[in-house]
């Protein structure tokens, strides 16, 4: 890993790994962070290891606390509120300007996206691709808004989202989340406004359930 980290890139891969890992609870709220463990662990030295922590503290990932260490932030269920609200009220935008302009092209993406996410289920293969197919789903419907640089907002957002996401998903939500993104395509297909907006907020109904479910099944992980 050195090797491929080794051209000037270290801290951005470094970031990645560790953000990821924080999403996916392989390193659990409250954990505690050593840089020399992860910088032997990725193969580099110990400064974009902390180069990256910074950043994940922007993030709200991580905290860093004076004389006591770096921990794996808890999740925040008033941050994951204010971060749904702020990915729905953006989406629910995109969605209705994306009504607009959806051309046949732009139509033909996105269904060959959900062709792909039934293969997922079909085949059982693992959630995160499902996931990383859902963010490129909504990540196309910004781009045929007109607004592909409003993702990044939603992008960022999201980190907080995606860790109680990742929490829940499994593959029972598998159907009910395809089903949903046909209806938004079929929303948009017809340049359906309102109704597009509907399927939307349906499709996004879910992370609600999800932050009241937080406090029976994982109280131990807020804060």
């Amino acid at each position: 890993m050195a090797d491929q980290w080794s051209k000037g890139f270290a801290s951005d891969q470094a970031y990645i790994e560790i953000r990821d890992k924080i999403i996916t609870t392989m390193m659990k709220p409250g954990e505690k962070i050593s840089e020399k463990a992860l910088a032997e662990e990725f193969g580099i030295s110990r400064t974009p290891v902390r180069e990256a922590l910074m950043r994940l503290r922007y993030d709200g990932l991580v905290d860093i606390l004076a004389q006591r260490g770096t921990y794996v932030s808890p999740i925040r269920p008033d941050i994951v509120r204010a971060a749904n609200y702020t990915r729905s009220v953006l989406e629910c935008a995109l969605v209705r300007d994306a009504a607009k302009s959806c051309t046949d092209t732009q139509s033909l993406e996105l269904r060959h996206n959900l062709q792909r996410q039934q293969l997922v289920e079909q085949q059982q293969r693992p959630l995160y691709e499902i996931e990383s197919l859902d963010e490129g789903f909504h990540q196309l419907i910004a781009e045929i808004a007109g607004q592909p640089a409003v993702w990044q907002t939603i992008y960022h957002v999201q980190l907080h989202i995606n860790r109680v996401r990742t929490l829940f998903l499994s593959t029972q939500r598998v159907p009910p989340l395809i089903q949903e993104h046909a209806a938004i395509i079929a929303a948009l297909e017809q340049h359906d406004a309102e109704a597009a907006e509907a399927a939307m907020r349906e499709h996004l109904a879910y992370m609600d359930n999800n932050i009241e479910s937080l406090a029976h099944d994982y109280s131990a992980y807020q804060g």
